[in-house]
C-alpha cells in the first residue's frame, strides 16, 4: 500500500486537482500553506489525518529562539545566525548538517516580523536557556503552541480563505517514472484509532481519493515519537511507560511512504528527551533512586545522559520514576521561575517540611536518603562530588540540608524525534537514489532530519 507509483502514465483517477497540498496542520505546515497562497498558489489546502487540528504543536510549549530580535535590539544584545548555528552544533555533538542549521538560524530574523504582521504576539521579555550564548527566546501571549498557531491559522483561513480539510489521511506519493511527484492517494472520512497497534498499516477506514498536484506536495507530517513498533526498532532503550508529550497521531506512516517514494533519511535513531523542569535546573538537587536513596549520576550531565540513565534504573525498578530532591537554596536558584511555578501549581513538584515527610511521601527508603543526603551536602561544602564528579563550586556549593523539602519525579518524556528526511535549503527532499531533489516534493518541521544532531538545543522546535 506504500509502494510509489512510478509508471511512465500513472492509472489514476484524479479526483481533485491543487496547486499545493500540505500534509499536516501543525505549524510548519500551516506556515508553509500561507506562503504557498502569499506566493500565488491560489488552490493550497491543508490536509489533516486527526479530527483536531495542530498536532504537537498545539500542545507545545513552544518558546522561540529568534537571532537579532527586536528584543535583543532593544537590550543591546549582540547576536548573529553563525552564533546559534554553533550552539546548536555544540549541543548536538556537531553531528549536523551545517548548512541546514545556517538557514534555520538565519531564516528565524524574517520569521518572528512576519509571524508578528501576521496576528502571533511574544511577550516582552527574552529568556536565557541553556545552551544559548546569549539571551534570545522569545515566548508566545496566551500560551505556547497555541499561541502561535491560533492566530497564523486564523490569517490563514479568514485573511487567505486557505482550506483544512480533517480526517483526510495521506497514504502515498503518486509519481512519474523520474521519481517527479504528480499527487498523491488520500483517505477522506478517515477516523484514528489509538487501540490498533499500528494505525497506519491496520486502519482501513475512510474513502481513497487522489489528489493531483500542479506545484508541490509539503510533507509537515512532524515526528513518530507515538509509533511504539517503529521506535523500538530504532531505539530499543526506550520502554512503553516512557511518556511522551507529542500528540496520538505522531506516528511513523508517512515517514515510512517518504522513503517508499525514495527519500533520503537521516537520523532516525536519535531523540530527544524532556523534564517537567527544565533539565538545566536538575544540577540543584540531588537525583535518587526511590528504592534505594541513593544517587546514581551526576544531576549535571547532559538530558540524553540523564535520561539513559533514568530509564536503566527504572528498567530495574519496574518502571518507578527516581525524583530529585531539592531544599529551598536550590529551587532559589532555579532558572525558570515560570516552569517551577507550573511544576509546583500543577503538582508534579511537591513541597515537604522534613526529609522525613518527604521519604514517606514519595515512598523512598529514608536511611538511604539521609546517608545520600549526609555524603551530598558534605561534598557540596567541599567542593567536590566524591561519587560521580560534579563540580559543585560553579553550582555556589549548594547543598540538600535547609528546609522545607521539594520532590519531583524526574520523568523523562519523548518528545522529539531528530530524525526525519533529507532536505536541502530550498526545504526539497533529497532522493536516496540520486542525491539531488525529488521534483514536486518538499517537507519541513519535525519531519525532516539533519538540523540537530544528538541532542536538539531547547526552544529549537519553533525554529524547525
Amino acid at each position: 500500500a506504500l509502494a510509489a507509483d512510478k509508471s511512465s502514465k500513472p492509472q489514476v483517477q484524479w479526483d481533485e486537482t491543487f496547486d499545493v497540498v500540505v500534509v499536516g496542520s501543525g505549524l510548519a505546515g500551516t506556515c508553509a500553506a500561507i506562503r504557498a497562497k502569499e506566493q500565488g498558489a491560489a488552490d493550497t489546502i491543508i490536509i489533516e489525518k486527526m479530527p483536531v487540528l495542530g498536532g504537537t504543536s498545539a500542545i507545545s510549549g513552544l518558546n522561540f529562539s529568534v537571532v537579532n530580535s527586536h528584543l535583543q535590539q532593544r537590550d543591546g544584545i549582540q547576536d548573529s545566525a553563525e552564533l546559534f548555528a554553533e550552539d546548536i552544533s555544540r549541543a548536538g555533538g556537531f553531528q549536523n548538517h551545517r548548512n541546514l542549521t545556517l538557514t534555520m538560524a538565519e531564516t528565524t530574523t524574517r520569521v518572528l516580523p512576519w509571524a508578528i504582521e501576521r496576528g502571533c504576539r511574544f511577550h516582552d521579555k527574552l529568556k536565557s536557556l541553556g545552551g544559548h550564548s546569549v539571551p534570545r527566546t522569545l515566548y508566545p501571549v496566551n500560551g505556547g503552541g497555541k499561541g502561535i498557531l491560533r492566530p497564523l491559522r486564523a490569517f490563514y483561513t479568514q485573511e487567505l480563505q486557505g482550506e483544512i480539510r480533517r480526517r483526510v489521511k495521506f497514504e502515498r506519493l503518486i509519481q512519474n517514472e523520474n521519481g517527479d511527484v504528480l499527487g498523491l492517494q488520500v483517505r477522506e472520512q478517515y477516523h484514528f484509532d489509538p487501540a490498533l497497534a499500528n494505525d497506519d498499516r491496520d486502519n482501513r477506514s475512510g474513502v481513497i481519493k487522489h489528489y493531483r498536484v500542479r506545484k508541490g506536495v509539503v510533507m509537515a507530517v512532524g515526528g513518530y515519537s507515538r509509533d511504539v513498533e517503529f521506535r523500538s526498532a530504532e531505539f530499543p532503550n526506550i520502554r512503553e511507560y516512557i511518556p511522551t508529550t507529542t500528540h496520538r497521531g505522531a506516528t511513523a506512516g508517512a515517514l515510512k511512504a517518504l522513503v517508499a517514494a525514495g527519500a533520503q533519511t537521516v537520523h532516525l535513531s536519535l531523540m530527544r528527551f524532556a523534564f517537567d523542569i527544565p533539565t538545566e535546573d536538575l544540577q540543584w538537587g540531588a537525583l535518587v533512586d526511590p528504592a534505594s536513596g541513593k544517587r546514581f549520576i551526576s544531576e549535571r550531565n547532559n538530558r540524553q545522559v540523564v535520561a539513559e540513565a533514568i530509564c536503566n534504573i527504572m528498567d530495574r525498578n519496574n518502571g518507578r520514576f527516581p525524583l530529585n530532591i531539592y531544599d529551598q537554596d536550590g529551587i532559589d536558584n532555579f532558572h525558570d521561575k515560570q516552569r517551577l511555578q507550573l511544576a509546583l501549581e500543577e503538582g508534579m513538584m511537591q513541597r515537604y517540611d522534613t526529609l522525613e515527610a518527604l521519604a514517606q511521601g514519595e515512598g523512598i527508603d529514608l536511611p538511604g536518603l539521609k546517608a545520600t543526603l549526609k555524603q551530598y551536602n558534605a561534598d557540596a561544602q567541599i567542593g567536590t562530588d566524591s561519587q560521580f564528579g560534579k563540580d559543585f563550586k560553579a553550582l555556589k556549593q549548594v547543598s540538600v540540608k535547609r528546609a522545607p523539602f521539594y520532590a519531583i519525579k524526574a520523568r523523562p518524556k519523548f518528545n522529539y524525534t531528530q530524525g526525519g528526511v533529507l532536505i536541502n535549503e530550498q526545504a526539497q527532499v533529497i532522493s536516496l537514489t540520486t542525491g539531488q531533489a525529488i521534483k514536486g516534493l518538499y517537507a519541513c518541521g519535525e519531519a525532516t532530519g539533519g538540523l540537530f544532531g544528538r541532542i536538539r538545543l531547547t526552544a529549537c522546535s519553533c525554529p524547525d
